[in-house]
């Protein structure tokens, strides 16, 4: 059989990138060879064969079909596909230095593994764990792949009663070590039980890609790397991964980006605590006369929460006769901050122009009959000029620094630092002196 013909009945996907492998007929001659040998009670107690693996092909499709790779942005041309084989162990590397996870010693997570194969043996319905080529220059074995998935499950078979000497892989070929390491993070061999991927264990491979020279030690490259192998992770969690791994690979964002949960660092709670040195956000969990005492509440909002800001706000407002402030932040990076702010502003002034005119509408009633047609004729305009801004009770505080570090790619706009304007110039704010930023900025 020629490789061309093996390859077509092995559905390899995308000719155009080279196989790593130098003869896989050979290889696979080589490797069933060693695996014919292996009976139940010998070597092979989980019983594979030519014929269970191609049912698996069906019931368990190769993970480059599948929603999770394709989610991770893997080009087409970054790999190629060269088809499912029976591989004796002795000729896969499970070198730790390419294990993704920080779980080595999980030792009951094997004792589990063991007993679902005593229990329901292989499982042909769970994803089959992936292979490379070796490229360590050390090991020149032609037959030996490098496993990209399955540690554990590796452990598990050989602590079976007799030893599983041999397993189902996909083997893959990849154009770069960057896709290779976006493969490899990006899988994992799911099957009953299994051991959830922790965010800790994406920075790791963050790192550990860093370092190897896969990815630069730089903003742009490290957040894209991160949406790529956490692409089916939220935004606070990938958000995370970023933050821990840009320190860790001693860089620093250009643009900081806040969750909006919790109390830890790199949270809207942390940055108002111990960079603004503010009171904790909004009423929850303090007296009346704590509240009053303070004199004022304070709410974060990105854009698209100043609506749902301005509803608690005003509802506090009444409730305390004090004022309630707004500080804006967006919730993802973007390339132009100003912007992004005078829409904010935009954004609060309409909302702002929207309660007026309820209020108007409301205070109709009151009017005497004399005085309607003047009072009909009004214009949002006029209503909004004989507001007394002082004794309006919502109002802007300024903006959250986010332009943290001088950045060509961002103008070289200066850094921002603490609370700032539109512009990023820092504000002092009080409480009890400043004024709604609407009223100086547009």
């Amino acid at each position: 059989m020629t490789f061309q013909s093996m390859a077509s009945e092995a559905g390899v996907t995308n000719q155009s990138c080279p196989s790593g492998f130098g003869n896989l007929v050979n290889c696979d001659l080589e490797w069933r060879k060693e695996t014919s040998s292996y009976t139940k009670t010998d070597g092979n107690p989980l019983e594979l064969d030519g014929d269970r693996l191609e049912r698996t092909k069906e019931l368990a499709p190769p993970i480059h079909t599948t929603a999770q790779w394709k989610k991770a942005g893997i080009p087409e041309e970054a790999y190629r596909y060269d088809g499912r084989f029976l591989i004796p162990f002795s000729k896969v590397s499970y070198g730790l230095n390419v294990q993704p996870r920080q779980k080595s010693n999980e030792v009951e997570q094997v004792n589990q593994l063991i007993e679902d194969y005593e229990v329901y043996g292989y499982r042909e319905d769970k994803p089959v764990p992936i292979a490379t080529s070796v490229s360590d220059a050390v090991d020149t074995n032609p037959y030996r792949v490098k496993a990209l998935s399955s540690f554990h499950r590796r452990s598990a078979c050989g602590n079976l009663k007799p030893e599983q000497k041999c397993y189902y892989y996909d083997l893959y070929s990849f154009s770069s070590p960057y896709w290779e390491a976006v493969a490899k993070s990006v899988t994992n061999h799911h099957g009953a039980p299994q051991l959830t991927q922790k965010w800790t264990d994406y920075k790791s491979e963050v790192v550990a890609a860093c370092d190897s020279g896969i990815i630069q030690k730089n903003e742009q490259e490290i957040s894209k790397f991160v949406d790529r192998i956490a692409a089916d992770k939220p935004s606070d969690i990938r958000k995370r991964i970023k933050a821990h791994s840009f320190r860790e690979a001693g860089i620093y964002p250009s643009f900081t980006t806040f969750n909006s949960k919790g109390s830890g660092v790199g949270t809207i709670q942390y940055f108002v605590k111990h960079n603004l040195g503010l009171p904790p956000m909004g009423f929850e969990g303090r007296t009346d006369e704590e509240i009053q005492k303070q004199g004022y509440i304070h709410y974060s909002a990105s854009c698209g929460d100043v609506l749902r800001g301005w509803s608690g706000g005003i509802k506090q407002a009444m409730i305390h006769n004090i004022p309630v402030w707004l500080f804006g932040y967006s919730t993802d990076r973007v390339d132009d901050l100003v912007a992004f702010r005078e829409k904010f502003i935009e954004v609060f002034l309409g909302y702002k122009e929207k309660q007026l005119m309820w209020c108007y509408t409301q205070a109709r009633s009151w009017v005497p009959d004399d005085a309607l047609e003047e009072y009909d004729a009004l214009t949002v305009d006029k209503i909004v000029e004989m507001v007394d801004q002082d004794r309006f009770n919502i109002k802007l505080g300024g903006f959250y620094a986010q332009h943290t570090s001088r950045n060509a790619n961002d103008g070289g706009r200066p850094t921002e630092v603490g609370l700032v304007d539109v512009y990023g110039k820092t504000i002092n704010f009080d409480p009890l002196k400043s004024k709604c930023l609407t009223l100086n900025q547009p």
